[in-house]
C-alpha cells in the first residue's frame, strides 16, 4: 500500500514537472524561431490547451520568456542536482554554463522590480552581492542610465561567464567584477545602492554581511534585501523553497527577521516593500541616514 501510494504520489509530481517542461519548450521554440516536429508540437499544444496558457504565452515579449525560461531552466536543474548529489555540501557550486545562464538571466527582473517601487536612480552607484553571471547587473545599467555597477562574486565559474557577458553588452565601463565575497570586500567610494540577496547569503555570515553593507552604503544610500517568498497556503511549496534555499548555500528569512537584522546594523526607516509582483521575490528595505 506505501509503494502504490508514493508512486501516485511521484506520477501526480512529475506531471507537473513535464507540463512545465512543456511550456517551457513552446517559451525555447519561440525564441528560436522554429516550430519544432509537427507531431511533437500537436502535443505540446494540446498541453498548453488543457493549461489554458498558449495565448498567453504567445502574448509574451521577448524579455518575459527570457525570464520564465530562466526560471525554469534553472530550477529544474537544481532538482536534477539535488537527485543526482543529494549528500553533497551545502553552497552554490554549479559549473554548468547553462544552468548558470538561466540563473543570472532569471535574477535580471530584480533590477525592474527595484525601480518600480521607486528605489534606485539614474547615476547611481551600485553594488550587486552574489552578481553570478552579472545578468542583473547589465540589467541594472539599462534601467538606471549612467549607473555604475559592482558586483562581487568569489565563485569563478560564474565570473568568467560574467566577464564575457559584460564585454558582449558593451558595458566594460560600467561594470566592474570582483573576486570577492561581502565579508572581505573592500571600497573606499561607497554606494548609493546595495542588492543583497539573503538567499544566496550563509547564515553563518549574514550578520556580518548586513554590517559590512552598512559600511559600504553612503549617507542617504539604500539597502535592499532580497528574500524568498513563499505561499504559506501551501506548505509543501514553503518547505521546497527552503530546501533549496539551505541548498544553495542560503539563508532562509522572514520578514520580521530581516527587518530586526538590518535595524540592528544601524539601518533606519526599514520596511518591506508591499509586493506588486509575482516572481516569487520580497524585498527589505534599509536606508542609512
Amino acid at each position: 500500500m506505501a509503494f502504490d501510494k508514493l508512486m501516485g504520489l511521484t506520477n501526480r509530481f512529475l506531471s507537473s514537472a513535464q507540463a512545465l517542461a512543456a511550456m517551457s519548450a513552446h517559451l525555447r521554440l519561440a525564441e528560436l524561431g522554429v516550430a519544432g516536429d509537427a507531431a511533437v508540437r500537436v502535443q505540446l499544444d494540446r498541453v498548453l490547451d488543457e493549461l489554458g496558457v498558449r495565448e498567453e504565452l504567445d502574448d509574451l515579449d521577448a524579455g518575459e520568456r527570457s525570464v520564465l525560461l530562466s526560471f525554469a531552466r534553472s530550477y529544474l536543474g537544481q532538482a536534477i542536482d539535488l537527485i543526482e548529489d543529494p549528500a553533497r555540501a551545502s553552497g552554490w557550486s554549479h559549473s554548468d554554463a547553462v544552468l548558470l545562464q538561466a540563473q543570472g538571466s532569471a535574477s535580471a527582473v530584480v533590477a525592474t522590480l527595484i525601480s518600480e517601487a521607486g528605489l534606485g536612480s539614474p547615476g547611481a552607484r551600485i553594488l550587486d552581492v552574489g552578481v553570478g553571471v552579472a545578468g542583473l547587473a547589465t540589467a541594472f545599467c539599462k534601467v538606471f542610465p549612467d549607473a555604475t555597477v559592482v558586483g562581487i562574486d568569489p565563485w569563478a565559474p560564474s565570473l568568467a561567464i560574467a566577464r564575457v557577458n559584460v564585454a558582449s553588452a558593451g558595458l566594460d565601463s560600467r561594470v566592474t567584477l570582483v573576486d570577492t565575497t561581502i565579508e572581505d570586500f573592500e571600497d573606499a567610494v561607497g554606494f548609493d545602492l546595495v542588492w543583497l540577496p539573503s538567499f544566496f547569503i550563509p547564515e553563518s555570515v549574514l550578520d556580518v554581511a548586513v554590517t559590512r553593507v552598512f559600511e559600504l552604503v553612503q549617507a542617504g544610500g539604500t539597502v535592499v534585501v532580497g528574500v524568498r517568498f513563499a505561499d504559506e497556503t501551501d506548505p509543501v511549496m514553503a518547505a521546497a523553497d527552503d530546501l533549496f534555499t539551505v541548498r544553495s548555500g542560503g539563508s532562509v528569512l522572514d520578514p520580521g527577521e530581516a527587518i530586526l537584522r538590518l535595524e540592528r546594523a544601524g539601518f533606519a526607516d526599514v520596511h518591506e516593500v508591499a509586493r506588486t509582483w509575482n516572481p516569487p521575490l520580497r524585498f527589505i528595505v534599509g536606508r542609512r541616514a
